[in-house]
């Protein structure tokens, strides 16, 4: 199969995907595009009917990809794809789509990067002949914070909230780490609790870790004013998004102890391997003398 290539140009006057004049065409089927939630920290569903033809694979991804640069009803301050991209690149493979965001990508946030990736992830493997899409900045591959490249996502690719209400509710065991009493030492708790399925494991951890202990022989960590702006993972680094409400501590508790405390009951989650810690999502805050720019793996040493 012959590789096909497109060109989305994103301008004050949109590159428009289909013939002006054009007799309009006949609507083939409804999928889900995600845009960008309204607090900008989680993608959510849209119907959307697709008039090009399935048949035509690159007709299809186009078409969806300019509706995700466009936003909800042209709203472009919800699109997934952030303002700073000029152009949007595609190729088309066996099963795989390989979009080139530009170079500017290179300088989004990790965070909204990871938002962007999601949507036309989600968004493009709703077509059959999608199984995949992979992503380069300025004709590299996009690298994770290792300079390792991503390689090719998938919908699995990502552990997220997308915001859709279910209204259904699970029970969990977590394993959570808090503070001993003079706040040196982490003492691992086990907590049952009842959570809507909505909500994704590692932002339910994060939550009861900033919500405390419901038992009295270990005690909170964080300071419980500490917004939880979002919590995400991706290929095994789980980005955790806090006010910093986090960085003005309410007790004796240690800078190693309170990071930990998240680090630890986070890497109980078998996808989980390290974690990054933002304060309102920038990377390079500091909780007196640790650098919270760094990627923290477990630690049992603070046991107690």
């Amino acid at each position: 199969m012959r590789r096909k290539t497109a060109v989305i140009a994103i301008a004050i006057v949109m590159c428009m995907l289909c013939a002006c004049g054009a007799a309009e065409p006949e609507k083939t089927g409804t999928v889900t595009v995600y845009d960008l939630g309204e607090d900008m920290d989680h993608v959510e569903p849209c119907e959307y009917t697709l008039v090009s033809s399935p048949g035509n694979m690159s007709a299809c991804v186009g078409e969806l990809l300019q509706r995700i640069i466009d936003g909800p009803e042209g709203r472009r301050s919800k699109s997934a794809i952030p303002s700073e991209i000029t152009s949007v690149t595609y190729n088309l493979g066996a099963q795989a789509v390989a979009v080139n965001l530009g170079s500017e990508f290179n300088d989004v946030p990790t965070e909204r990067k990871i938002l962007c990736e999601a949507s036309i992830v989600r968004t493009l493997c709703q077509l059959d002949d999608v199984i995949g899409v992979s992503f380069t900045a300025g004709d590299q591959p996009v690298c994770d914070r290792n300079g390792v490249a991503v390689g090719m996502l998938t919908p699995d690719s990502f552990v997220e909230n997308d915001g859709a209400m279910i209204n259904a509710y699970e029970r969990a065991e977590l394993r959570l780490f808090f503070a001993d009493g003079e706040g040196q030492h982490l003492v691992e708790k086990v907590e049952n609790v009842t959570y809507n399925s909505n909500i994704s494991m590692d932002r339910l951890v994060v939550d009861n870790i900033v919500r405390g202990p419901d038992s009295t022989d270990v005690y909170a960590t964080v300071n419980p004013a500490t917004v939880v702006n979002s919590v995400m993972t991706q290929d095994g680094i789980c980005y955790v998004n806090l006010s910093d409400d986090l960085l003005n501590k309410t007790t004796n508790v240690s800078d190693e102890v309170l990071i930990y405390s998240i680090v630890n009951s986070l890497t109980e989650i078998g996808n989980i391997n390290k974690v990054q810690i933002l304060i309102d999502g920038a990377e390079d805050a500091r909780l007196g003398e640790m650098d919270l720019s760094a990627l923290f793996e477990r630690n049992l040493e603070l046991l107690k």
